[in-house]
């Protein structure tokens, strides 16, 4: 199973996003971000706490995605208002977070734990479109999470972010650029 894991990072008011696709050992297989956002002050005044929601899916996470030339099989975030993009990229999207005793579980959602007890259990929800596949999904998922941590990527992704946009900034003094 290919796995497009989307995460986000920002410096300030600059925003930023990346996807990184990978087999089922978690090995990378592509790795592509977008370029940088800033956002002034009177658009985070106007979008209050909507900014990032509106960010993260409607200027990064779709383009993002119809970019990659690597075929997956399932979006994997940490962003559940991400859910809803599942009708515009037509792959599984998959909400996947630390397993918490009192979060209700219900037909959309599912616990995913490591046999070897390496990794703490995790929580994934999906979108109803998603309902008959959510059994096969977890399934996969728990066959990786068995030898890897598949929580991992996502930080991947934040290094890499920051690790860029912070040469950037370096390189921006120096006439340098980094894409």
């Amino acid at each position: 199973m290919k796995v497009a894991y989307v995460n986000f990072y920002s410096i300030g008011s600059v925003y930023r996003a990346g996807v990184l696709i990978t087999d089922e050992s978690t090995k990378p297989l592509e790795f592509r971000i977008t370029s940088n956002l800033d956002v002034d002050r009177l658009q985070e005044i106007l979008y209050g706490e909507a900014l990032q929601e509106v960010l993260y899916k409607e200027r990064f996470t779709v383009q993002l995605l119809n970019a990659l030339q690597e075929d997956y099989d399932i979006v994997l975030t940490k962003e559940k208002n991400l859910l809803s993009i599942r009708k515009e990229i037509d792959k599984p999207v998959v909400h996947i977070q630390k397993y918490d005793q009192f979060m209700p579980l219900n037909r959309l959602s599912h616990k995913v734990v490591n046999i070897h007890d390496r990794f703490e259990p995790l929580y994934i929800s999906v979108n109803r479109e998603d309902e008959k596949k959510l059994v096969s999904i977890s399934n996969s998922l728990q066959e990786m999470y068995r030898n890897f941590n598949i929580m991992e990527p996502f930080s991947r992704i934040e290094k890499a972010l920051k690790y860029i946009m912070e040469n950037e900034v370096e390189n921006k003094g120096k006439g340098l650029s980094v894409r």
